[in-house]
């Protein structure tokens, strides 16, 4: 496999857990990619009515996975532009500096669903190249299979992954409630998290 195949993970990572690592390494696997750059969003659109975590604190957590993971980096270009993080600007501006001959953008199920709200839609679908994964409560092939798709199916390629159905507001509520994260995130992530006093 070429070695100029990569991947950007785009999210809030408020905090990163195992599902997202996972994943991460299945799909840099079942594709061929030899990199991965997870990319924290700064001012995510969807998510104007909750506060995130502090950038700093998101950028440690993520640092620690990425630390034992070759295939793996982190790219804070998102965090440092200014306004909110639109996909549409990272194709545009992020992607032409990463020295790749293909560079997909991993996204759920979900997110392909909601796709045509997003900024410049139409610029995304035609110019961009999306690894979608599967989520529970969304079928993958009902929605690539609905006809406002169909120009655009040479760029979206699906992976059914496995389903961890691990969430970072599930792990923020188990925090608030007191109880044990173990397990659900990697044990530097949890001790960062519980250093720092995050989601009390």
């Amino acid at each position: 496999m070429s070695k100029k195949r990569m991947a950007i993970f785009g999210g809030t990572f408020d905090p990163p857990h195992q599902g997202h690592f996972i994943l991460a390494e299945q799909i840099k696997n079942y594709f061929g990619l030899s990199k991965i750059i997870f990319m924290p969003a700064g001012k995510p659109p969807h998510k104007k009515d909750r506060d995130i975590s502090p950038n700093k604190d998101r950028l440690t957590m993520l640092k620690f996975a990425v630390d034992n993971n070759q295939g793996f980096s982190l790219s804070d270009w998102e965090m440092k532009n200014d306004g909110y993080s639109y996909t549409a600007k990272t194709l545009a501006e992020y992607v032409p500096q990463i020295n790749a001959d293909q560079v997909f953008f991993i996204i759920g199920a979900d997110s392909l669903a909601e796709i045509f709200g997003w900024k410049d839609s139409e610029y995304l679908l035609t110019k961009a190249k999306f690894i979608v994964f599967s989520r529970p409560g969304y079928n993958l092939n009902e929605i690539i299979n609905d006809q406002k798709y169909e120009d655009y199916l040479e760029n979206i390629f699906t992976y059914q992954s496995l389903n961890i159905e691990i969430s970072s507001s599930f792990i923020r509520d188990e925090i608030k409630k007191g109880k044990s994260i173990r397990y659900l995130t990697l044990d530097k992530i949890r001790e960062y998290i519980e250093k720092n006093n995050l989601y009390r």
